[in-house]
């Protein structure tokens, strides 16, 4: 095995980097942008976390990066230095084989003796990131509906019959897909995101879901 540092390890000396790529950001002000958002970690804590004398909490992980301005599991790992990430004993892999496991992209890894990297538990993953690929896919779908929205608006604005109705038909069969997206999840017992009155409110109308009451509506509060 190589000498992979544990993820404790990274975290403080990631957490050292990005404070100083913030405008050379202290400690200390690091620490009042925790309290910022209600966070209660001191310089000292920071200060002690940085040279490794100091653990952290999921809550005071999530603080930190939220503070930071960076992808959580970026603190876990240092995809520059490309060093392995030891997340267990026995398990050392490449920081961005870590990377793509935290964010769902792969299943659990292990190097053999030989280095070879080998996917483990296959079947128990592709089940436990359900939610991970319902998400993914109502997204893409959500993505879709906005592009023909934008697509409708031109054509409208152009005044242009043709591409209207065209426009209007395909901004349709995106709403329909989405609603499609928004049903599956639905069905997995995972609760759909909130979508734009407008959206929600066609879907309905034109009886594009299975689930039309389980339909959420977000409205963006202003200022």
């Amino acid at each position: 095995m190589s000498d992979g540092k544990r993820p404790s390890e990274v975290l403080g000396q990631q957490v050292r980097k990005w404070r100083e790529r913030r405008g050379n950001l202290s400690a200390q002000g690091l620490a009042n942008r925790i309290a910022e958002i209600g966070g209660t970690l001191s310089r000292v804590a920071i200060s002690k976390i940085e040279n490794g004398d100091r653990g952290v909490s999921l809550d005071e992980w999530l603080q930190l990066a939220h503070a930071l301005a960076v992808p959580p599991p970026l603190l876990l790992v240092d995809l520059e230095s490309g060093a392995d990430v030891a997340v267990a004993p026995m398990v050392e892999l490449h920081p961005w084989l870590v990377w793509r496991w935290v964010t769902g992209q792969e299943p659990p890894l292990v190097r053999t003796q030989q280095g070879e990297t080998v996917v483990t538990r296959v079947t128990e993953y592709e089940r436990a990131r359900t939610a991970v690929f319902l998400y993914q896919h109502e997204q893409r779908r959500a993505e879709a509906v906005t592009r023909a929205s934008s697509d409708l608006r031109a054509a409208e604005y152009a005044g242009d019959e043709a591409a209207i109705t065209a426009a209007r038909a395909a901004h349709a069969d995106a709403l329909r897909d989405l609603a499609g997206a928004l049903d599956d999840m639905v069905v997995n017992d995972v609760t759909p995101p909130g979508m734009p009155r407008k959206w929600v409110e066609t879907i309905r109308e034109l009886e594009m879901s299975k689930y039309p009451d389980r339909l959420v509506i977000f409205e963006p509060t202003e200022g």
